[in-house]
């Protein structure tokens, strides 16, 4: 019997941990029902701030400044917090007080990149990993060009790309279609077109939408005249 299609865009942002931790939850349901279900993954374009400067800004003035001052003395907790959920799912979480958020529109441009070029998994996986574990600074482009091409992109592709204009419109429709689906946090999960799950859920939650959205046929021990596709009747 062929597998029944389930399609799944995850929006999310680069500078979000727990859009990082929810993929990786997602990708572990999907790894322990691929039999079953054939799955069609996409990554959709979420800014959770999309004034930060080209520059960047520290952890602690963003912090700041969205939150006020009260938010730096519940850091250090948010922090074990986050690093206990990602140590769970095979996450390693460096967060500091000089670390750096970054403006990610070049980052959300490169991923559509990778969608075209059919390594768009990868290609987020990797910028997550680059960001979170090994505090690479998001909106360096020579930095996006060299994960890009480790990661399946032809260096021809991004030859010129962040100085051009691709890309650039079809993030700032991603960003409008969240906007106007009433998407404001991530990760959120539209499955079929139509479901949206919110937030890092655990892989059994997955597991259990799978089955709603989805459900497998169910033979029942009852035999009746048919035909087949040979024709014989």
């Amino acid at each position: 019997m062929e597998k029944q299609k389930i399609k799944i865009d995850i929006f999310s942002d680069i500078n979000c941990p727990w859009c990082y931790v929810g993929e990786r939850r997602l990708k572990k349901a999907i790894e322990s029902v691929d039999s079953t279900y054939d799955f069609d993954l996409n990554f959709k374009a979420y800014e959770l701030n999309a004034n930060i400067p080209q520059e960047g800004m520290t952890r602690l003035d963003y912090f700041k400044g969205n939150y006020g001052d009260q938010i730096l003395s519940q850091i250090d907790v948010m922090d074990k917090r986050m690093s206990e959920a990602g140590a769970g799912e095979g996450i390693e979480f460096n967060f500091s007080s000089d670390m750096t958020v970054n403006n990610t529109f070049n980052g959300h441009r490169l991923i559509w990149l990778a969608g075209e070029c059919g390594v768009q998994e990868a290609v987020a996986g990797a910028l997550f990993k680059s960001y979170f574990t090994e505090g690479n600074n998001m909106n360096d482009t020579a930095l996006l060009t060299q994960v890009g091409i480790a990661h399946g992109i032809p260096a021809e592709r991004l030859e010129g790309f962040f100085e051009g204009e691709e890309g650039i419109k079809e993030v700032r429709e991603m960003e409008a279609f969240a906007k106007s689906a009433g998407i404001t946090g991530v990760p959120a999960f539209v499955i079929n077109d139509q479901f949206l799950v919110s937030g890092a859920q655990p892989s059994e939650t997955f597991l259990n939408v799978f089955q709603q959205v989805a459900p497998a046929l169910q033979k029942l021990d009852i035999e009746g005249s048919s035909c087949g596709v040979d024709g014989c009747c």
